[in-house]
C-alpha cells in the first residue's frame, strides 16, 4: 500500500502545505475510516476552517477538471482508480457531512477535554476562553502580593542585587505560568550571599596584597580594585584559565598568586550559584501567590486565557484520580492523529498529546490501523517566545521513526523570487534545501536597494506599482513592528495612499459601528455624550429621537436591530452584519459594550481596500502578488532575559539559570547553555526573514538600512532583476481616500502625529517617554500621594525595563508637581472626572487625556511633556474643544497641561 501511517513533511514555503494535509485527510475516508476517529488539529480557526472548506470542497469536485492532481494524489495514497474514487465519492461524502469531524485548533481540542471532566479540578464546564487584557491581570497580582505583604520582598531584593530586570515581575510571574507544569521543584536550603561575599573579598584583599609583594605593576591591582563582588564577577581578566595567561601578569604570577587565583575563582563561582538560589528562591515565593491568585480568578470568573486553558488540561490529564480513564476515552476515540505546523507546537502541547501519539504507536502490527502524520517547516518557526520548539519537528521523528519528506517545489512564487531566496539561504543556513520553482512559473522580480529613510522610500515604490496598473489591493508591505507600521500608515495616508494596518482593521475602529455600540451604551446608563457620535452620523439630536421602545431588558441583538432599522443605518454596510452576529453571542448590554471594546473583529472584506501593511509574524501563512518589505526601524533587540530556561530529552525544564554578566567564565555548563541560546537565537531570527522573504508571488522589493541592518545576517547586497510587468490600470482609483478612512493615532497617550512640515526622525526615546508618562496618569486612581505610589507600581512593572532610572524618577517628579499644584486641583473641584475619554467626531476616532464635566461647562485637557509643536498642540485641542461643545451642547474650555522638568504651565485656549 502507498499510503505510509507514519510520515511527516517538511513543507517549505508555497510548496503545497495545505495541500497535502488535505489530501491525507480524504484518503483515510475513502479507506473507509470514520470522520470521528480523525484528529486533524492546526493553530488557528482560520486554518481549521479553511482545511474543512477545503475537505468539502475537494469531495465535492473530485470529478472537476481542474482538481485533476488533487485527485490523482489521493488515487496514489489509496490505491483506487479514478473510477473507484467517483464510485465512493457519494457515500463519502454523505459519511463526513453526517458524522463529527475533529478539524480543530489544539486550543478547541484542549478545551474539549477539559469542558468533558472540568468538575473534577473545580471548574464549571461553561467557562469561556479568550484572552484578556494585560492590564486587568497585572492589576488583580499586584493587589494579590500588596495583600499579602510580599512585593515589598521583592522590590528589596531587586534592589539588592541591583538588578533593574525584575522590576517587570508580573511578566515574570507569566512566563512561570505558561510553562508551569515543566518547572522543576526547587530545592530548599540555606542561602547566605552576605557571608560568600565575605569570602570572595578576603581573598581579593589577599590577591592585591600578593601582587603588591611580587612587585606587579599598579594596573595590574587595579585589576581587583573593585567596589562591589558583582563587579569583580563581571571581570574579563576571569576569561582564562590562569592568571598568567593574560599579558600583563605574565612576569608576576607566582605560585601563591595563581593559587589565590584558582580559589577566588572557585568562589566566586559559588558566590553566583548563591545568588541565583535566592533569586529563585524568592522568585518562585511570589510565584505561589501568583497562580493561587490566577487559578482561583479563572474559576469564580469563568473565563480562561489560553495558558489556562493549557495549565488546566493538563492537570486535569496527568493529575486528576480519572486521569487514566479520561486518556483512555480518548485513545478509544482516535486512531488517526494529523497535526499542522506542527513546528511551533509548544513542549506543553506535545506532551498533552503524546499519550495519544504512543497509543497509536503502541498499536502498530496489530489488526486495527491506525496512523501518525505532521506537517510543518522548521525554517517557519517564529513563535519560540510563545513556546514554539521546532527542535520538535526532528525529535519526534526521531524517538518515534516517522519518516521525512521534503517537500520542495514552490507553486507560489515567481522563478526570480524563488532562486533568489535559494541564493540567500544556501549559504547562510544550515540544513537548508534549495527550492524549485513550479513548471510555468513567471519572471518575476526582486530587487534590493539601500536607503536611509526607509518609509519614503516604501511610498516612492509603492506609487511606482501603483502608476504601472498593480492594483491596490494586491501590495502589502512588511515591517517587524507595529510601530514601525503605524509610522509607515501615517506617510502612506499622507500621500493618499489607502492601506490596512492589521492592528487597525478591526471593528471597533470603525466611527460607523463603535458609534452605534456608543447608542447602546448611552440607552442603558444614560451618559448624553455616549449618544452624541451617532446622532452626529444620522444628523439628528437626542430631542428629535423618540427612545420610548427602549428597555433595559432588552437583548443587545434586539436593541441595535432596532437602531439599525430606525434610522436606516444598514445601507448595505457588511459589518452592520458582523456587529449583529457579534452582539447575538450576550444576553445583556453591559457585557456586551465591554466585550466590544476589547474585541477583535475583522473588518467585512468588501468595506475596504488598500495595500496591507502587517508585521512579518502576521503575514505567515500568507501571500501576495508584490511584496515591499522594510528593514527594521530601529535597533535589533538585545536578549535582555533575566532567567534562562533549560530542557532535558523529556521535554521538562531541569534547570532554570539566573543570568549573570561573565558568569560562563566560571560555570561550563552555563556556558555552553548560553552557546546554545544564542544560536538557536541566530537561527530564529533568519527563520524571521525567511518567512518574510517567501510572500511574494510576482515581485519583492526589499529596502534596507546601509548599516546594522537585519539583513547582514543572510549576507544580502543590493541587486535587481528580472522586470515589472505593466499592468492595465485598475478601475478602482488608487490615490483618492475613502468616507469612512479611520484615523490611526501613533504613540498611543501621546496623540502626536507628524504633519507635512514636521518630517524630521522620530525621536522614540522621547516618545516611550511621553507614552510612560500618560500611562502613569491613567493610572492614578485619584490626584493624589496614594494613587500616585501605586501608579509608580504599575509604571515600574510595565516599562521597568525599557524606561532609565532617571526617566522614571522624572515621570514621578512631574505627576508630584502636578498633583502639589494648587491652580490644578482647583480646576477638579466639583468637576466628573472622565480619563482617557473616547469620541467619535466627524467621522474619526479621538481619545481626550482629561475630560471634566460641571453642570453647565466642561474642560477638555491633553498632557503634553514638552512645549516641542506647541502650535499642533493648541489647534489639537481646539478640535476637542469642538467636537465636546457639539456632543455635549455645553460651552467647553480647553487646557495643555505641560507636565515639564522644573515646573507645571498650563496653557488656557479661551
Amino acid at each position: 500500500m502507498s499510503f505510509k501511517p507514519f510520515l511527516a513533511y517538511s513543507a517549505s514555503a508555497g510548496s503545497g502545505k495545505t495541500f497535502a494535509l488535505s489530501v491525507r485527510y480524504i484518503s483515510l475516508l475513502f479507506m473507509g475510516e470514520s470522520p470521528s476517529a480523525i484528529l486533524a488539529a492546526t493553530f488557528t480557526n482560520k486554518a481549521a476552517a479553511e482545511m474543512r472548506q477545503r475537505v468539502v470542497d475537494s469531495l465535492r469536485g473530485l470529478a472537476d477538471k481542474n482538481n485533476e492532481a488533487f485527485t490523482d494524489a489521493i488515487c496514489v495514497q489509496t490505491e483506487l482508480s479514478r473510477e473507484e474514487l467517483l464510485r465512493k465519492q457519494p457515500e463519502v461524502l454523505a459519511r463526513f457531512l453526517a458524522s463529527s469531524s475533529y478539524i480543530v485548533t489544539l486550543d478547541s481540542f484542549f478545551s474539549s477535554i477539559l469542558r468533558s471532566a472540568s468538575l473534577e479540578i473545580g471548574l464549571e464546564p461553561d467557562f469561556v476562553t479568550k484572552e484578556q487584557g494585560e492590564d486587568a491581570l497585572e492589576k488583580h497580582f499586584l493587589e494579590e502580593v500588596q495583600a499579602q505583604g510580599v512585593l515589598s520582598n521583592l522590590v528589596k531584593l531587586a534592589m539588592d542585587i541591583e538588578d533593574k530586570r525584575f522590576m517587570k515581575i508580573f511578566d515574570l510571574m507569566q512566563n512561570f505560568y505558561k510553562v508551569d507544569p515543566l518547572l522543576p521543584k526547587q530545592e530548599e536550603g540555606t542561602l547566605a550571599l552576605a557571608r560568600q561575599e565575605e569570602a570572595c573579598e578576603s581573598l581579593r584583599v589577599k590577591m592585591i596584597k600578593a601582587l603588591s609583594d611580587a612587585g606587579a605593576p599598579a594596573r595590574c591591582m587595579k585589576q581587583f580594585d573593585t567596589t562591589s563582588i558583582k563587579e569583580l564577577f563581571g571581570k574579563s581578566l576571569f576569561e582564562k584559565e590562569t592568571l598568567g595567561e593574560h599579558t600583563w601578569f605574565k612576569k608576576v604570577a607566582n605560585d601563591e598568586i595563581e593559587g589565590l587565583y584558582a580559589f577566588l575563582k572557585k568562589e566566586l563561582a559559588h558566590w553566583s550559584k548563591v545568588k541565583e538560589a535566592i533569586v529563585l528562591d524568592n522568585l518562585f515565593k511570589i510565584y505561589d501567590y501568583y497562580k493561587n491568585a490566577t487559578i482561583m480568578s479563572a474559576k469564580i470568573s469563568g473565563v480562561l486565557t489560553f495558558d489556562d486553558l493549557t495549565y488546566f488540561t493538563y492537570r486535569l490529564l496527568h493529575e486528576s484520580l480519572s486521569k487514566e480513564f479520561l486518556y483512555f476515552k480518548i485513545d478509544s476515540k482516535f486512531k488517526h492523529i494529523l497535526l499542522d505546523e506542527f513546528q511551533d507546537t509548544s513542549t506543553l502541547q506535545f506532551l498533552l498529546l503524546k499519550p495519544l501519539i504512543d497509543e497509536i504507536f503502541s498499536g502498530y502490527g496489530q489488526s486495527e490501523f491506525k496512523s501518525f502524520f505532521y506537517v510543518g517547516d522548521t525554517k517557519q518557526s517564529l513563535y519560540r517566545f510563545r513556546g514554539g520548539v521546532e527542535e520538535l519537528f526532528d525529535k519526534v521523528a526521531q524517538n518515534y521513526g516517522v519518516e521525512i519528506l521534503p517537500m520542495d517545489t514552490n507553486y507560489r512564487s515567481s522563478r526570480n523570487v524563488v532562486e533568489q531566496v535559494n541564493r540567500w539561504f544556501e549559504t547562510t543556513m544550515e540544513g537548508y534545501t534549495a527550492q524549485k520553482s513550479r513548471p510555468g512559473a513567471s519572471e518575476g522580480y526582486v530587487e534590493v536597494l539601500e536607503s536611509e529613510v526607509l518609509i519614503e522610500d516604501a511610498v516612492t515604490h509603492a506609487k511606482k506599482l501603483l502608476q504601472m496598473g498593480v492594483d491596490i489591493d494586491e501590495i502589502a508591505f512588511l515591517v517587524h513592528t507595529n510601530k514601525d507600521g503605524q509610522s509607515l500608515q501615517e506617510a502612506c495616508e499622507h500621500e493618499g495612499i489607502h492601506t490596512l494596518l492589521k492592528t487597525s482593521s478591526s471593528l471597533k475602529n470603525m466611527p460607523k459601528i463603535a458609534a452605534l455600540v456608543a447608542m447602546c451604551e448611552y440607552l442603558f446608563f444614560g451618559e448624553k455624550i455616549d449618544a452624541q457620535a451617532m446622532m452626529l452620523k444620522v444628523g439628528k439630536t437626542l430631542e428629535e429621537v423618540d427612545v420610548s421602545w427602549f428597555s433595559a431588558f432588552m437583548s443587545p441583538l434586539q436593541v441595535t436591530d432596532r437602531l439599525v432599522r430606525e434610522f436606516g443605518y444598514f445601507d448595505e454596510d457588511m459589518n452592520i452584519l458582523k456587529l449583529l452576529e457579534f452582539a447575538s453571542a450576550f444576553s445583556d448590554i453591559p457585557t456586551f459594550v465591554e466585550e466590544f471594546k476589547s474585541s477583535s473583529i475583522a473588518v467585512a472584506s468588501n468595506s475596504v481596500h488598500g495595500a496591507k501593511i502587517m508585521t512579518v509574524h502576521g503575514s505567515k501563512g500568507l501571500e501576495f502578488e508584490y511584496v515591499i518589505l522594510l528593514d527594521k526601524l530601529t535597533r535589533k533587540n538585545s536578549d535582555k532575559s533575566a532567567l534562562i530556561y533549560h530542557y532535558n530529552d523529556n521535554l521538562y525544564i531541569d534547570k532554570i539559570l539566573y543570568r549573570t554578566k561573565g558568569r560562563e567564565n566560571f560555570d561550563e555548563a552555563y556556558a555552553q547553555i548560553m552557546e546554545e541560546r544564542k544560536a538557536s537565537a541566530i537561527k530564529d531570527s533568519k527563520n524571521v526573514l525567511y518567512v518574510a522573504l517567501t510572500r511574494a508571488v510576482e515581485g519583492l522589493i526589499v529596502i534596507r538600512k546601509p548599516k546594522d541592518s537585519v539583513f547582514d545576517e543572510i549576507g544580502m547586497q543590493t541587486m535587481c532583476i528580472g522586470t515589472l510587468k505593466v499592468h492595465e490600470i485598475s478601475s478602482r482609483e488608487a490615490f483618492t481616500k475613502h468616507e469612512d478612512t479611520s484615523v490611526v493615532i501613533s504613540n498611543y497617550g501621546t496623540q502626536e502625529v507628524n504633519s507635512a512640515d514636521e518630517e524630521e526622525e522620530k525621536d522614540y526615546e522621547a516618545i516611550l517617554f511621553g507614552t510612560a508618562l500618560h500611562y502613569t496618569l491613567e493610572m492614578l486612581g485619584s490626584f493624589d500621594e496614594k494613587s500616585l505610589e501605586l501608579a509608580i507600581l504599575s509604571l515600574k512593572n510595565r516599562y521597568g525595563q525599557q524606561l532609565t532610572d532617571p526617566s522614571m524618577a522624572q515621570i514621578e517628579n512631574r505627576i508630584r508637581n502636578l498633583i502639589d499644584h494648587q491652580a490644578f486641583q482647583q480646576i477638579l473641584d466639583g468637576a466628573k472626572v472622565r480619563k482617557e475619554q473616547s469620541l467619535s467626531f466627524e467621522g474619526e476616532l479621538k481619545q481626550i487625556d482629561l475630560l471634566l464635566e460641571y453642570e453647565d461647562h466642561c474642560v477638555v485637557i491633553d498632557y503634553k511633556s514638552s512645549k516641542k509643536y506647541a502650535l499642533k498642540h493648541e489647534n489639537q485641542v481646539r478640535y476637542y474643544q469642538k467636537a465636546i461643545a457639539n456632543i455635549t451642547g455645553k460651552r467647553t474650555e480647553g487646557m495643555i497641561l505641560y507636565l515639564l522638568e522644573e515646573e507645571i504651565e498650563i496653557k488656557n485656549l479661551n
